[in-house]
């Protein structure tokens, strides 16, 4: 049998500034899979994923932290957590008060705007170890029998690279192909997603990742923001 995902639960929330319209998405995601493995039975995982969080400027967060309040399991920070540019008085300031209460089970990833602070500091320490290693912004974890992969999309800013025989597709290729005989479904995540309706080309992800899942084997579930 080929391998089937399933995500169920969509919802989504809309917030105005004074200067562009920015919509926030909340995603209640519950995984389930069947033929990744056909023992032991795949587990259902719940994880709740959003992007664009915080604004102090506006109450959009403090909305759809009042929906998370009451759902269980992990939270995806799907980056742009702390407007305007990610620094370490936007993630106190902004995102802590509403957001912050999350952290214990947060698994967060950057997006373009922490990097508008150099190296994405505020980010990285804000988040300390669960944002992995701030060279690089990419990790991996198990939650039950699922594979997760949190990637840095942000192709090109600074030192980060995402083409082929960049160390991120490096790692990401051992890290898929390390997993390839344990029959776990794979749900990869990052900031920018396979396709947008912005007319901006850094909202199309390139092929690297569907490529470096193709040649592990590996089908891939990719959740992405803009």
């Amino acid at each position: 049998m080929d391998n089937r995902q399933l995500i169920e639960g969509v919802a989504s929330t809309k917030r105005r500034t004074a200067t562009r319209l920015i919509v926030a998405t909340l995603l209640t995601v519950l995984l389930l899979a069947v033929g990744c493995k056909s023992e032991p039975a795949p587990s259902g995982e719940l994880v709740v994923a959003a992007g664009d969080i915080a604004n102090c400027h506006a109450q959009g967060d403090e909305a759809t932290a009042e929906l998370v309040e009451g759902i269980d399991g992990t939270v995806l920070a799907l980056g742009d957590e702390a407007y305007p540019k990610g620094s370490q008085a936007n993630f106190e300031k902004c995102y802590g008060p509403s957001w912050g209460r999350f952290n214990e089970r947060t698994e967060p990833v950057p997006g373009n705007h922490e990097y508008e602070t150099e190296r994405a500091t505020g980010y990285f320490e804000y988040f300390g170890d669960a944002a992995g290693d701030p060279d690089e912004g990419y990790y991996s974890y198990n939650l039950g029998s699922w594979h997760i992969v949190a990637l840095n999309s942000n192709c090109g800013v600074e030192e980060i690279r995402c083409g082929p025989g960049s160390a991120q597709t490096e790692w990401l290729k051992e890290d898929l192909a390390a997993k390839a005989d344990e029959g776990q479904c794979t749900l990869a995540y990052m900031h920018h997603p396979r396709f947008s309706s912005w007319d901006s080309p850094s909202a199309q992800v390139p092929g690297w990742l569907r490529r470096a899942g193709r040649e592990t084997r590996h089908h891939l579930i990719h959740l992405g923001e803009w």
